[in-house]
């Protein structure tokens, strides 16, 4: 594990979000609120799966009930758009928790040949502690990522430490029961490309109206 790499992510997003909190308490709500966001109606069945997290416990639907669900996809080695996503959730966590207590941000790895537990367990309770990483092999991962929305691809030299993996920007939200309920596309008018955190927290208002 490069753990010099992964301190220095750690550091830019801790950098970020010292930045992105004042932004945040001192920005108005928009009033684009549904701009770049797709509210699903109906909402979107997801089919059975079996990651593994952080801890190394098994992760599946079961993890999903009777709790707003806020996912992404990244990887730890992610020199921009995770750490930033990351940092910019837990900057508004507790807004999210304001408005629903039954609220987890899940961040699925789309690297497990570097991201083993271990690591995940050192990189994801980071950001905060009740945040959760998860996991699997690819041929576990595909088909779940790509009911989500979202899609991840390797770079070339995966045989090395250094590649990069390209993946979505985009957040999804998953209702209590289990169900898609909305993607957040990122803006892409910023580097690196991601979503405004403070509507996520308008977007959970409207979907449990």
């Amino acid at each position: 594990m490069n753990r010099s790499h992964i301190s220095f992510a750690l550091l830019c997003a801790l950098i970020f979000g010292v930045l992105l909190g004042f932004y945040l308490n001192n920005k108005p709500i928009p009033e684009d609120t549904l701009s770049n966001v797709r509210i699903y109606q109906p909402e979107r069945n997801l089919s059975p799966f079996q990651l593994v997290d952080h801890t190394g416990k098994v992760f599946t639907n079961a993890e999903l009930q009777n709790k707003w669900s806020f996912v992404f996809l990244g990887y730890t080695y992610c020199p921009d758009i995770c750490p930033t996503t990351m940092q910019g959730l837990a900057s508004v966590y507790a807004h999210l928790q304001a408005v629903d207590q039954n609220v987890q941000v899940v961040m699925i790895s789309a690297d497990p040949q570097r991201d083993s537990v271990e690591v995940l367990g050192q990189y994801v309770p980071f950001f905060h502690p009740q945040f959760v990483g998860v996991t699997a092999e690819h041929k576990y991962l595909l088909p779940f990522t790509r009911e989500l929305g979202l899609v991840y691809s390797m770079t070339e030299g995966t045989s090395q430490d250094n590649y990069l993996v390209n993946h979505s920007a985009s957040i999804v939200l998953i209702n209590p029961q289990g169900k898609i309920a909305a993607l957040v596309k990122p803006d892409f008018s910023l580097t690196p490309p991601v979503v405004d955190y403070a509507k996520l927290v308008n977007l959970l208002e409207i979907v449990k109206a």
